[in-house]
């Protein structure tokens, strides 16, 4: 059977089966499984499985749907015993998320990280936060945590979120022509600054939102990742020179914090109280850790879902009217109060299809961390998982016609935990989803009670992005008064391959 050439230049080989081993089958297990067989593509020469893993990255929804289609909901992406496995199946995000004993997230700073970054780097110490700790070490932290994340802590916080949206919109005018998601990105920044950390963005944040924007910009790129050599010209020398900045200026900021004494609402003033049951508090090193990841989960996936929110409504007409009309009726031009926030149920819906048509995480990682059992087949400790809220979001037998924009559908379904997770499931669910979801029903009102955002006819819209669900180049619009008049754009580009705008 030939290869299918795919998406974004990617190709998935003929149907092939992957092989287990009978030496890393535990004994006792049953003859048949002893020779059971991982449905997957062939692995490619000389690069292995890998070579399957940098094709999928050029275009990873579509490629793991058409892994899903092709091979079912348990793929082995390669004919090797260390090649790793994609799942695609409530059940299986079920067993990988819950047990955090046996499946282990990513850390960068472990010896079997298949992502390895030198120790003792400024790199490897803002990569050390609650996301990448696993057992009772991520145990402890996330309880530290928590309280900075609370539903009434985080509640706190929507003057601040009002504040800053406000102040960002406020030099929009009427005909100027502006990048959609840059502008979620900026904003987002100025969000996460205020909020989890108390700065003014405009004043003594402005350090930290500039080296933020481009630290991630030089972030775990393909690059980067290949090639962890600090040499002259390589992007892991823009990536560490960006590092030691910023975490030079992170240090800064939790002495000064310190040394205030002041709790002004944000999670880094909880971060600094927080104790274990001994007394303990957490590390200069554990809270920038802890800092950058907040900042990286936090406003780079609520700018990616508002981007795509945004112009998801301004594509929908129909959509856009009854969720206006909504915002009209119960808000009145204002900003949502968190009373009135209970009572926007069409808001409500289409946040949830924003989120379920683009989660901000497309994929996701795990390790096992002892021998285990999945869909019928014996797989060794070391086993590398893939679990995609993506693939999952985009199954017709949870979520009819995955493709269109449907908000309504939201007034019929409830589904699980691991049938929708936007923000992961399970004991390691994202601390900062409550935020993010204050961000999106309260950004989302403001801006469309005051503007428009009109696509212009024929803009390419390209989906991009190795994890994080972005769109190629952003999406230009042009800000209009709100005068209702909704017509969509005619866009092109490979938006259409997971977007039904008929």
């Amino acid at each position: 059977m030939d290869s299918k050439t795919m998406a974004g230049g990617s190709i998935i080989p003929a149907k092939q089966t992957a092989k287990i081993p009978i030496d890393t089958i535990q004994p006792g297990a049953r003859t048949k499984e002893r020779q059971a067989t991982v449905p997957g593509p062939r692995s490619k020469p000389i690069l292995g499985w890998r070579g399957n893993v940098l094709s999928m990255l050029g275009d990873p929804v579509m490629n793991m749907i058409k892994l899903r289609r092709n091979y079912g909901d348990l793929v082995a992406l390669g004919q090797e015993a260390s090649a790793p496995i994609c799942v695609f199946s409530p059940e299986y995000n079920h067993q990988v998320l819950s047990d955090t004993k046996l499946f282990y997230s990513l850390d960068v700073n472990s010896e079997v990280a298949p992502i390895q970054l030198p120790r003792g780097t400024s790199a490897s110490r803002l990569l050390s936060g609650v996301a990448g700790m696993n057992g009772e070490k991520h145990t402890q932290h996330r309880r530290l945590l928590m309280p900075g994340f609370h539903k009434k802590r985080v509640d706190m916080l929507l003057d601040t979120v009002i504040m800053r949206t406000q102040e960002h919109i406020e030099g929009w005018q009427p005909g100027q022509k502006l990048n959609l998601a840059h502008e979620m990105v900026e904003l987002s920044l100025s969000l996460a600054i205020s909020g989890l950390i108390g700065l003014d963005p405009k004043e003594e944040g402005s350090r930290v939102r500039h080296l933020l924007e481009h630290w991630g910009k030089h972030g775990l790129s393909p690059q980067v990742v290949m090639l962890p050599y600090d040499v002259p010209g390589l992007p892991y020398r823009k990536f560490i020179d960006y590092s030691n900045q910023l975490e030079a200026e992170f240090i800064r900021v939790i002495e000064r914090k310190r040394a205030s004494g002041v709790d002004e609402g944000d999670a880094l003033a909880i971060m600094l109280q927080a104790q274990d049951e001994d007394g303990a508090k957490m590390t200069d090193t554990e809270l920038l850790g802890h800092l950058t990841t907040l900042f990286t989960a936090g406003h780079e996936t609520t700018a990616c879902a508002l981007t795509w929110t945004l112009f998801l409504l301004s594509q929908h007409p129909h959509v856009m009217a009854d969720l206006m009309d909504e915002l009209s009726s119960k808000l009145g031009g204002g900003a949502p109060t968190l009373e009135q926030m209970r009572d926007l149920p069409v808001l409500d819906h289409v946040v949830n299809e924003g989120l379920r048509m683009f989660p901000p995480g497309m994929w996701m990682f795990r390790t096992s961390t002892a021998p285990f059992e999945m869909g019928g087949y014996e797989f060794p400790k070391g086993k590398h998982i893939v679990f995609s809220p993506a693939v999952t979001h985009r199954r017709p037998d949870l979520y009819a016609e995955p493709n269109r924009f449907m908000p309504e559908r939201w007034e019929g379904i409830d589904p699980s935990t691991y049938e929708f997770l936007p923000f992961g499931g399970g004991p390691r669910r994202c601390l900062g989803a409550t935020f993010a979801t204050l961000e999106l029903k309260t950004v989302i009102p403001i801006i469309l009670q005051r503007f428009r955002l009109e696509v212009p006819a024929g803009t390419r819209v390209d989906r991009a992005g190795a994890i994080l669900s972005t769109p190629r180049g952003g999406i230009p619009v042009t800000v209009r008064s709100q005068d209702r008049r909704f017509t969509p754009a005619n866009v092109r580009g490979n938006i259409h391959d997971l977007v039904d705008f008929n």
